[in-house]
């Protein structure tokens, strides 16, 4: 039990490994708003890929949050939508976005910014044709007919049920890589592997690591590779 990995499941049941890879993703923060979850995969989305822009293209769409995720998708999406309405909380664009990034949305004609706002509610039959906004200063309410919101708010990882021991960042993400080789926590006489964590043997892949692109097909790439590592780490024990 000193040597390899143990994992405790549901019912207390353990299994002991002499590797492991975590790949169990993230949690995206759901709008606060009504009916929401109802239109998850009917016009709520938590990415804009080049499938939503395809099919919305020459459409209003709605797209929430104000950090660089957020800014960077809205300008994709103004390539292809009719209109994008941004919707932030706050009143500054820059306080959480790049400045070269908050200055090119605002040069650009087709993305409306709508300050200090939220959606409130979603309206639709089956599939999503309206929202409805609010104006936290003003209370003024303001309905918008759209096929598409796309939430940008943040995600969570999947990592709390880790220990201390595998390194995570302040928003808990894992850390992988060479640079883990100075841990307290590791033991290797080698650096860690580009995928590996701080403790030898176990590797993160996809969406819960840290630093790590936050696309389908960069997941499936990391978990390519980290079967490469995997490999090469079962050759020392």
């Amino acid at each position: 039990d000193k040597t390899y990995p143990v994992l405790r499941l549901d019912g207390d049941e353990t299994v002991t490994t002499k590797c492991l890879l975590i790949a169990t993703g993230v949690e995206y923060r759901r709008l606060n708003a009504e009916r929401c979850e109802q239109f998850e995969g009917r016009g709520v989305f938590y990415a804009a890929t080049h499938n939503e822009a395809h099919i919305y293209k020459g459409a209003q769409v709605v797209l929430v949050g104000g950090g660089n995720s957020a800014g960077q998708a809205a300008v994709f999406l103004s390539q292809h939508a009719s209109r994008v309405l941004l919707v932030i909380r706050g009143d500054d664009l820059y306080k959480h976005m790049s400045s070269y990034l908050a200055k090119r949305i605002e040069q650009t004609p087709n993305i409306e910014l709508l300050r200090n706002s939220t959606v409130q509610r979603m309206n639709g039959d089956g599939q999503l044709n309206s929202i409805e906004i609010v104006n936290s200063k003003t209370g003024e309410k303001r309905t918008v007919e759209t096929p598409a919101v796309f939430s940008f708010i943040g995600a969570v990882p999947r990592t709390d049920w880790l220990p201390q021991e595998i390194e995570r960042d302040g928003k808990g993400f894992i850390r992988t890589g060479p640079s883990l080789a100075q841990s307290p926590h590791w033991t290797g006489k080698r650096q860690p592997f580009l995928l590996e964590t701080s403790r030898a043997g176990v590797f993160a892949a996809g969406d819960v690591r840290s630093d790590s692109v936050k696309r389908v097909a960069s997941a499936v790439g990391e978990g390519a590779m980290a079967v490469q590592f995997v490999h090469e780490y079962l050759k020392e024990v």
